[in-house]
């Protein structure tokens, strides 16, 4: 039995030694971070001392309640004469907001912060009072609130119709690393327009340079009359101040050149037909005079065979006066022109500077074989009027023996399609192409196929 007693009495002791050992800690002062979200308020209700206690032990301003995330802050001891005290004050407070609670219609503008200015009371409070979440921010207009306190006498004008959300550097219970919020209003750049202008609709594959090309503006000039994006939007249209160019009037240009080409084209094809004709016409009327040139002395013996002259003597002078006649073949003769050709090659480069004109045969505009059919007529030579036909104007011979005067010839024979004077050396006097005059040129940078005599 006092075995028993005394190991009840030990039991006893030690339990009481341990809630002495727990109280004696649990009243020890001990330390807390403040981590995002904690409020004094919060912290009071975690550890049972009052909110007045952990101020003044960590010289908090009593007015602005403000603790900072990270900060370390010190908890007083729970006493438990200063937690009766507590908790009595605490009574008291709440019977004193119960009894001084009005009800407060929310109206826009307003905020959890601005009423808790207004009734000299803070955030906590208000959230306390109407059941809020310790992180509510939203009121709405309308909404009916309790409050405690006296309003004051500024009031802050509405605002707006819309919800409200709080700041959070404007809540005293909230979290404290407080940011400024600045805003800069962005200003877009003013259009620049002259009253020069047109407009432009971007197409598929266009670009601002390409815009600016087809124009002849620069690419700035079509940022600053227009508010671009990063990209282009086929479709959009574009303000073009002072165009240096219209690309409808140059599509048209265009066209029409290519048109004019085209029938030029077809022209000279035309006529290389036509002279191709002639020059087979003129061939068929050389052979047929060749021909009868032949014949002509087989007529001519028939009469001296007739003869009835006895004397052998007689027959053997007309059979050898007639040989040589059968034997003889018809030659196309070439005549020196070594003393005309200067005077032909002088009087070429008298044109030097008439403009081309295609299909020209006057001194006002020349084309090359219209300027080499003009000369050789000056000195009464009719050589045809394009280079098909100029080609049977006489002998053909290599460029290497062509004389001052005669024609030189680029392509091959029936198809040329050039034709100028040689001068000597290695120039020679020609209407080269549309755009271009009448000058002299170089073999050596454009070497002719051949040479033609003129007979």
């Amino acid at each position: 039995m006092n075995h028993t007693a005394k190991k009840l009495l030990v039991g006893t002791v030690g339990a009481a030694g341990l809630f002495l050992a727990t109280t004696a800690t649990a009243n020890a002062d001990t330390t807390h971070k403040v981590a995002k979200n904690d409020t004094v308020w919060d912290l009071s209700q975690k550890y049972g001392v009052s909110i007045q206690a952990i101020e003044a032990l960590n010289n908090i301003d009593q007015n602005s309640h403000l603790i900072v995330t990270g900060q370390t802050l010190k908890v007083p001891a729970k006493d438990a004469q200063v937690s009766e005290n507590n908790n009595t004050a605490q009574a008291a407070d709440k019977k004193a907001d119960t009894e001084n609670t009005s009800d407060v219609t929310v109206k826009a503008g307003d905020t959890l912060w601005t009423l808790a200015q207004q009734y000299n009371t803070s955030v906590e409070k208000l959230r306390e009072l109407n059941g809020l979440a310790a992180d509510a921010y939203l009121i709405y207009p309308g909404n009916v609130l309790k409050v405690n306190g006296t309003v004051q006498a500024t009031q802050q004008p509405a605002q707006t119709e819309q919800p409200v959300q709080q700041q959070e550097q404007a809540q005293t219970e909230q979290p404290v690393v407080q940011q400024e919020a600045t805003q800069e209003q962005a200003q877009e750049p003013q259009l620049v327009v002259s009253a020069n202008h047109t407009t432009h609709t971007v197409q598929a594959g266009e670009s601002l340079y390409s815009i600016a090309q087809a124009y002849g503006v620069t690419v700035d000039s079509l940022r600053a009359s227009n508010n671009l994006g990063a990209t282009l939007l086929v479709g959009q249209t574009l303000t073009i101040n002072d165009p240096a160019k219209d690309p409808a009037q140059e599509a048209a240009a265009q066209q029409a050149a290519q048109e004019q080409a085209a029938a030029q084209a077809q022209q000279e094809a035309a006529a290389q037909q036509a002279a191709q004709e002639q020059a087979a016409a003129a061939q068929a009327q050389q052979q047929a005079a060749a021909q009868q040139q032949v014949q002509q002395p087989v007529q001519n013996q028939a009469p001296a065979q007739t003869q009835t002259q006895a004397p052998a003597q007689q027959t053997q002078q007309v059979q050898q006066q007639a040989q040589p006649a059968q034997v003889q073949q018809p030659q196309q003769q070439v005549v020196s022109t070594s003393a005309d050709g200067g005077a032909i090659a002088a009087y070429a480069q008298s044109f030097i500077g008439t403009p081309y004109v295609w299909g020209g045969s006057t001194p006002s505009g020349f084309d090359c074989s219209g300027l080499t059919q003009y000369v050789y007529a000056h000195f009464g030579k009719q050589i045809g009027r394009n280079t098909i036909a100029q080609e049977s104007a006489g002998a053909h011979i290599p460029v290497s023996q062509a004389q001052v005067g005669d024609l030189l010839f680029w392509g091959t024979p029936g198809s040329t399609y050039h034709v100028a004077i040689y001068l000597g050396g290695n120039s020679f006097v020609a209407a080269p192409e549309p755009g271009q005059s009448v000058k002299i040129g170089n073999m050596a940078y454009f070497m002719p196929s051949f040479a033609v005599h003129v007979n």
